[in-house]
């Protein structure tokens, strides 16, 4: 890629996938962010320009934030989780046949369970101005709620709360 020669500077969509990798090997209980990015690039999970375009305060805002204290205490927390998931078609278009399936399939950026259910989090790298949170999300609750149908019939245990948790203003919204 250009990024990697130095001819341009990463793009939006570049910067949101280091922070998303980033976010995918995070420790919340580990050291500062600016030193587990700098491990994670000695280790070729992010490229020099990668580590360098990451917002470490809009992290250090998420691992102080309530919803990081609950993953924490989580018994298991998923992340990046793939998965693909016969479904009938009629759950997305009422006009299908009773008969007719798709093939739903997806990557949940986080995901973990407590007594009371699954919460799915989904990270978001989007430019929005403090409250703008709740009108943007709107624009996620198809994609989310197919996460969560996904989840709960994998795993037979109900989604409870679906959060999409934005960097920029260092705000979760529950849908």
């Amino acid at each position: 890629p250009r990024f990697l020669l130095g001819e341009r500077p990463l793009s939006a969509a570049q910067r949101g996938t280091a922070m998303h990798l980033l976010m995918q090997y995070l420790d919340l209980n580990g050291p500062d962010p600016e030193e587990q990015a700098a491990s994670l690039t000695a280790r070729h999970l992010l490229t020099p320009e990668q580590a360098a375009s990451l917002d470490l305060e809009q992290v250090r805002r998420f691992l102080a934030s309530p919803l990081a204290q609950r993953i924490r205490r989580a018994e298991q927390v998923y992340r990046e989780y793939r998965f693909s998931l016969l479904l009938p078609a009629a759950l997305y278009d009422p006009a299908a046949e009773p008969e007719d399936e798709l093939m739903l399939q997806g990557v949940v950026d986080c995901w973990f369970e407590t007594l009371e259910g699954i919460t799915v989090v989904d990270f978001k790298t989007d430019r929005v101005r403090p409250g703008e949170e709740r009108a943007h999300s709107e624009r996620y609750r198809a994609q989310i709620q197919a996460y969560s149908e996904a989840l709960g019939r994998i795993t037979g245990a109900p989604v409870e709360r679906r959060v999409l948790w934005y960097f920029a203003t260092g705000t979760g919204v529950e849908l």
